[in-house]
């Protein structure tokens, strides 16, 4: 086999398997760091919509180096708290898309 020929033989083969591997991901879900906030009336009960502004991370990247977190106060999204507790207002938490709907669950 030519040099030529193996090389598009690896090529074709390292392109089926990132067609598999793109094919499996919408198993997955996309995720955003958030932080529970009050448009209205904070909530009072824990199955319900939470307002949350999504929270970017700053700081050296280094090992064991304190992040900084910044709330973006001009963006609200709404989540659904599947947990059992309210959240304190301020929490950060983790939000994940499911279904066209941002959840979280906050347990305390």
């Amino acid at each position: 086999m030519s040099e030529a020929r193996a090389l598009r033989h690896r090529q074709a083969t390292f392109e089926g398997e990132l067609d598999r591997l793109l094919a499996a991901a919408p198993g997955g879900s996309t995720s955003v760091l958030a932080q529970t906030t009050v448009v209205a009336s904070y909530p009072t009960s824990a199955g319900v919509l939470y307002a949350m502004a999504p929270i970017t991370i700053d700081g050296a990247e280094t090992e064991g180096a304190t992040p900084a977190y910044h709330a973006d106060a001009t963006r609200t999204f709404y989540a659904v708290n599947l947990g059992t507790q309210v959240p304190p207002r301020g929490t950060l938490i983790v939000c994940c898309a499911v279904g066209g709907r941002w959840v979280f669950r906050y347990d305390g």
